[in-house]
Order: structure tokens, then C-alpha cells, then sequence
């Protein structure tokens, strides 16, 4: 990775964030809004934020690692690889503090997306959309992070 290439990273990193935000915020209006289809329209935006997040991941997988296998386990794979330092490749860019909460929005996607009959849970959905609201936040700081770490490990 050369300093144009993480800066480019940065940049789309950063541009996630923004989605992040708006999917969130979104995801707690839709919830507080108790209008006809208001926790469907919830449950689209949290599966949209973990989208969102998923895509960054892989850019930086891309970025340092050139490529990451799309088997069955793609996407807990995904997550996994995220959390760790891969020394001489590149920084952690996940807290493991947040693991659980992103394991919790990457089944609630999957259930949304393949669920034909499935009656949610305002409860449940008032702890995810907490959940996606401290992780938007919470991202830029991340993106910040691992940027300085990688300068740091590339002597930059």
C-alpha cells in the first residue's frame, strides 16, 4: 500500500461513513415513526447499514490483501479477518469490543433478506438500530485509526 492508495481508502472509507449515518438515522426515525410499515422500513435500513459496512470491509481486504475468497462462510469470514493484525500486510481496522453488535446486524440482514414470514420484533430492533447508531459514530474513528497505524507500519 503506498500513500496514494491509502488515501484514495480513506476517501471512500469516509464516504461509507457518511451512508453509515444516514442508514442509522433512518433506521431510528423509521422505528419511532408509527405510521403502517414503520418496522419494515427499519429493518431495510439496518440491512442497508450492515451492507454498507460489509463493502468497506472488503475494500480493505482488497486493498492490502488483493483478494478474499467468497465461500459459504464469506461473510463471518469477513468480519473475522477485520478484527485481526496481519503484521507485515496491515493494522486491525475492527475493535473486537465490537464484534458481537456487528455479528448481530449480519444475522439480522440475513434473516431479512431470506425470511419469507417473519414478524419483527420492536424490541429487537430498538437494540440493533442502538447498535448501528454507536458504530456510525464510532467508524470514522476506526477509519482514522487504522489510517495511522498504517503510516506508522509503513514508516510514513
Amino acid at each position: 500500500m503506498d500513500d496514494i492508495g491509502l488515501t484514495i481508502l480513506v476517501r471512500e472509507l469516509t464516504a461509507d461513513a457518511t451512508v453509515l449515518r444516514d442508514a442509522s438515522a433512518k433506521a431510528v426515525l423509521r422505528l419511532n415513526d408509527r405510521a403502517g410499515g414503520h418496522a419494515e422500513a427499519c429493518a431495510y435500513e439496518l440491512a442497508r447499514f450492515y451492507t454498507v459496512i460489509e463493502n468497506a470491509f472488503e475494500r480493505v481486504c482488497l486493498a492490502f490483501e488483493n483478494h478474499f475468497d467468497k465461500r459459504h462462510d464469506y461473510h463471518e469470514r469477513l468480519l473475522q479477518r477485520m478484527a485481526i493484525d496481519l503484521p507485515g500486510i496491515r493494522p486491525a481496522f475492527v475493535p473486537t469490543t465490537e464484534l458481537g453488535a456487528l455479528r448481530d446486524l449480519k444475522g439480522f440482514r440475513h434473516v431479512v433478506r431470506h425470511a419469507y414470514d417473519l414478524a419483527l420484533r420492536p424490541a429487537r430492533l430498538t437494540e440493533l438500530a442502538a447498535d448501528a447508531e454507536r458504530i456510525a459514530a464510532d467508524f470514522p474513528t476506526w477509519v482514522a485509526n487504522f489510517a495511522a497505524a498504517v503510516r506508522r507500519e509503513q514508516g510514513w
